[in-house]
């Protein structure tokens, strides 16, 4: 029988997070959906760890690239054989929440027509080398809510491609397939650009207006010491982002973007702009704000502040840039950080304030234990 849901999970050469990344997929009791587990000819021993827990769980399906492809072809590869209603998407050193899937599912059961739907995030830092592991972020259970997509997928236009992670994409959300088939039969493929989970934020939109946010997690993010959401705060994991992008080959970012700055600037705002070209019926009429976009970058920690300023010659020549109105945005993302910081250091961790687990499959049975703050 055809699965409800489809839950993914790419991956290379990450046996050794992997196997705590299947220990929470299996734990779910509901049989109503399958596990891909797509291998991008890893060279360790994924093979034999996924080989092993299937043995127990009919559930997993082993798929073999065949050849080593990007981040994007692998995406496609596996969901051109996964057999859902429904896509989910999650990385190797993720996780999924004690009994999340099940009330997911039961949720997906009892709708009359496929709906997107969406939670939030909390973030598990992986230990790192001498580093221990560590809670980057607990998400407060908030109120049910929906979103409206495309206002808000307009909106992150303005903001030069901020905030596109609080749109929903296959990767942490429940994406109908009905709604992928169409942006495949649209473009060609569903995954495009070096950022497939940013593209599709933007993209899915066009053919959805709202998507559900259940308000408690799914799934969660896990960050290890390979992991691209790694590179994105330690600028010693940077190594592993030049490798992914250098595995597309010959890419061309997106011609309105400046060259001679490093590929990892203009990874997310390529995604963004292909997705505004793609889609103008969506995007018709609003402009990309480019100097809002450099404060995102600089935020991100792909280029510094000065690095820009001494740079605004030539990225005027690229695109529309003014120094006053990036040195708002800057200013802006800097209070945002701020309090970011001081929400974080105020969220109760409960247990957890003593020592983290090691493995991300007994740290979401730990948070499981522990009840989650309502933000004030």
């Amino acid at each position: 029988m055809t699965p409800l849901l489809s839950l993914i999970i790419p991956t290379r050469e990450r046996a050794r997070t992997l196997v705590s990344t299947l220990a929470t997929a299996t734990a779910q009791a509901s049989r109503d959906f399958e596990i891909v587990v797509s291998d991008n000819m890893s060279a360790d021993n994924t093979r034999e760890v996924v080989t092993a827990a299937a043995e127990n769980d009919d559930r997993i399906r082993y798929l073999n690239s065949g050849a080593r492809l990007s981040m994007c072809g692998n995406y496609e590869f596996a969901l051109e054989q996964a057999r859902g209603d429904y896509v989910v998407i999650i990385g190797d050193d993720d996780a999924v929440m004690p009994g999340g899937l099940d009330r997911l599912l039961a949720r997906l059961r009892a709708l009359s027509e496929p709906t997107i739907h969406m939670w939030p995030l909390h973030i598990y830092d992986w230990p790192v080398g001498e580093l221990p592991a560590k809670v980057a972020y607990l998400a407060p259970v908030i109120p049910e809510s929906t979103l409206d997509l495309k206002a808000k997928a307009r909106d992150i236009v303005r903001r030069g491609a901020w905030k596109y992670y609080e749109l929903p994409s296959p990767y942490h959300s429940a994406i109908p397939r009905a709604i992928l088939s169409k942006i495949r039969d649209r473009t060609g493929r569903v995954f495009h650009s070096t950022q497939p989970d940013v593209f599709t934020a933007m993209a899915i939109p066009a053919y959805a207006d709202q998507a559900i946010n259940l308000g408690t997690t799914v799934t969660l993010n896990g960050r290890s010491a390979q992991s691209n959401g790694l590179g994105f705060v330690q600028r010693k994991a940077r190594v592993n982002i030049d490798r992914f992008i250098a595995e597309y080959g010959d890419y061309r970012f997106h011609p309105t973007l400046a060259t001679g700055v490093p590929a990892a600037a203009n990874m997310i705002p390529d995604a963004v702009l292909l997705a505004v070209d793609l889609f103008p019926e969506l995007y018709d009429g609003v402009d990309f704000d480019y100097s809002a976009m450099w404060a995102y970058v600089c935020r991100l920690g792909f280029m510094s502040h000065g690095e820009v300023v001494r740079s605004a010659r030539r990225i005027a020549q690229a695109h529309d840039f003014s120094l006053p109105r990036f040195a708002r945005f800057a200013a802006l993302h800097q209070a945002a950080v701020i309090r970011r910081r001081l929400l974080n250091a105020a969220t109760p961790l409960g247990g957890l304030a003593a020592a983290v687990p090691g493995t991300i499959d007994e740290f979401v049975k730990a948070l499981a234990r522990e009840p989650r703050p309502t933000p004030a």
